[in-house]
C-alpha cells in the first residue's frame, strides 16, 4: 500500500515520479499501471509532450485520454480535433494517432482491451460515437455519500468495453465501500487520503491506483475544494454502482 515503482497490484499509488520515462518522439510516457499478472487488464499511462509525436496505432480495444493539464490537437487519419484541459478522447481500435501541442500536455490514457474471452462477454453495443467530450457538458449523477460524478465515456459515445467519468468529492469524502468492477483511478484536482483498511497513503494531482472488483476502499478529502477524481472502469455501467460493506447498495444506486 505505499508507493512501489515495481508493484502494480490493486490498492498501490504511485506517480510519474515512481517509473522511468519511455520516450516516443518528443514525447514521455509513463507507465503507471502495466497487465502484470493479469489477463485482459485494463492499463493505465501517463504522457508528457511539449511539441509533437506520433504515438503509433492503438491495438486490440479502446484507448481512453483525459486532459490534466495543456492544449492541442489529437490527429486520426488527416483529421484534427482540439483538445483543451479537463476534455477526453476516444482512440478506437485500430486507429493511428498522433498529438502535437500548444502548451505542455499532460495526458492520462487508459487501455481496454477488447480481444480475449473476458472482453467479449462483457462488450456491449455502442449506440453512438463522439470523438471527444468536453468536461461539464453532461448531467452530473449521485454516488456515495454525498459525492456526484459526470459521465465522459460509455457506449452511448462510442466505448463499448469501460465507462470514464469524473467524481467530485466534496470535504469528507466517500465512506467504505466496493463495487463489482474494476478500476483505475486518477487524482484531477484536490487532494486528500486513499484508505485500504488500516492503511491511509495521501493522495493528489497525478496520483494513480487500481481498485479491485469488491476491495473495501474509500476517498477522503481534508481539503476545502473538491476533490476532483478520474475514474475508468469494466464492465462498463454507473459509477454509482457501490455497495457498502454489509452488502447494503449505496443510496443512489438502484440494482433494477
Amino acid at each position: 500500500m505505499t508507493t512501489n515503482p515495481s508493484n502494480f497490484f490493486p490498492g498501490v499509488v504511485r506517480t510519474v515520479a515512481d517509473v522511468a520515462a519511455i520516450s516516443r518522439g518528443e514525447a514521455e510516457i509513463f507507465e503507471l499501471v502495466r497487465d502484470g499478472e493479469y489477463a485482459e487488464a485494463l492499463t493505465a499511462r501517463e504522457i508528457h509532450l511539449n511539441g509533437s509525436a506520433d504515438m503509433g496505432i492503438n491495438e486490440n480495444g479502446d484507448l481512453l485520454l483525459f486532459v490534466r493539464e495543456g492544449s492541442g490537437k489529437l490527429t486520426i487519419a488527416g483529421e484534427s480535433f482540439e483538445l483543451s484541459p479537463d476534455c477526453a478522447a476516444l482512440i478506437r481500435d485500430g486507429e493511428a494517432w498522433a498529438l502535437s501541442s500548444t502548451s505542455p500536455f499532460k495526458i492520462f490514457s487508459v487501455h481496454a482491451p477488447g480481444m480475449g474471452p473476458y472482453a467479449r462477454k462483457i462488450a456491449k453495443p455502442t449506440i453512438g460515437f463522439q470523438r471527444v467530450v468536453q468536461q461539464g457538458i453532461t448531467n452530473k449523477g449521485k454516488a456515495t455519500g454525498n459525492r456526484e460524478f459526470e459521465v465522459l465515456f460509455d457506449e452511448s459515445r462510442g466505448s463499448s468495453g469501460a465507462t470514464m467519468f469524473v467524481g467530485f468529492i466534496p470535504t469528507s469524502g466517500a465512506p467504505a465501500h466496493y463495487h463489482l468492477y474494476d478500476e483505475i483511478c486518477h487524482i484531477v484536482r484536490g487532494g486528500g487520503t486513499f484508505v485500504v483498511g488500516d492503511t491511509k497513503v495521501p493522495i493528489g494531482p497525478g496520483s494513480t491506483f487500481m481498485v479491485a472488483p469488491r476491495m473495501l476502499h474509500s476517498v477522503m478529502n481534508d481539503r476545502e475544494e473538491d476533490l476532483w477524481i478520474l475514474g475508468t472502469f469494466r464492465p462498463a455501467g454507473s459509477p454509482a454502482a457501490a455497495y457498502y460493506p454489509d452488502g447494503r447498495p449505496a443510496p443512489g444506486y438502484d440494482e433494477a
